[in-house]
């Protein structure tokens, strides 16, 4: 009960139809950061809401055209680091799953970037440029972040379908992603403060924490909160960007309001 209250004072709508179940493809295998922990926790936030998840951690052998037809939204819980190459060859994509990718974002699939999976793919290939525009860019090369704190997380853009009606709310523990790169055309839609007496190295300045931008005829939702699970736990306020998110990338609306049973 006491969660269910949490996320009606983040969100407070009223008389809004469900939306049909969204069905969502977490990407993952490598990241850096501990995606055996946080797959199964966005997994049950998205099953939770009425959706549909499934993983795959081994997009060598699920990212092509023909696995990727039968999904909504694409979800990237995923980095490719030298270790994870080294620890599971099957997370590796090749050229096939780069295209695979790339084209099924371009031709409409919905595409959701959790966290740190907007520091993929930073080298200097064609394909990690085009990586870029794809996810709407993010960490990249130049992000950081000072120590993990609670902040307070405000909406920039209230009239957005997956903002609408969302209030401000305090998060974390968690890491405030600073000097993302944000790419001409893209709505930011939620930021917060980088507050220089909780750590010299933040910027005073109000950094952008989520936001939507489109490639080819595919919408893509940027959200760099979320370190860990204990992070993702610290608010509704971030169930509920999560799940939103997610709806309005596949369907371009979004309406959940709270768990359901």
């Amino acid at each position: 009960m006491r969660k269910l209250a949490a996320v009606a004072a983040v969100l407070a709508l009223a008389g809004v139809a469900r939306a049909e179940p969204v069905k969502v493809l977490i990407i993952t295998g490598d990241h850096g950061h501990d995606w055996k922990a946080t797959t199964p926790h966005l997994k049950e936030l998205l099953t939770t809401a009425g959706h549909k998840a499934d993983v795959t951690d081994t997009p060598s052998k699920h990212l092509t055209a023909d696995t990727l037809a039968g999904y909504d939204v694409l979800l990237l819980n995923y980095r490719n680091t030298a270790k994870g190459a080294k620890d599971s060859p099957a997370s590796v994509w090749g050229d096939d799953n780069k295209k695979a990718f790339q084209d099924a974002v371009k031709g409409g699939k919905g595409l959701v970037v959790y966290h740190h999976a907007s520091s993929a793919f930073t080298g200097e290939s064609e394909f990690d440029k085009e990586f870029e525009k794809v996810t709407a860019g993010g960490w990249r090369k130049q992000g950081n972040h000072g120590k993990m704190h609670e902040f307070t997380v405000s909406p920039r853009k209230k009239d957005h379908e997956v903002t609408k009606g969302v209030a401000e709310f305090k998060h974390g523990r968690d890491e405030l992603y600073q000097n993302s790169l944000v790419p001409p055309g893209s709505e930011v839609l939620m930021t917060a403060y980088s507050d220089k007496d909780k750590d010299p190295k933040n910027t005073g300045k109000h950094e952008p924490v989520v936001w939507v931008a489109e490639y080819g005829k595919g919408r893509v939702y940027h959200n760099s909160l979320g370190h860990d699970v204990e992070a993702m736990k610290s608010s509704a306020g971030f169930a509920v960007l999560l799940v939103r998110g997610v709806e309005w990338a596949a369907t371009g609306k979004a309406s959940y309001t709270g768990e359901r049973k």
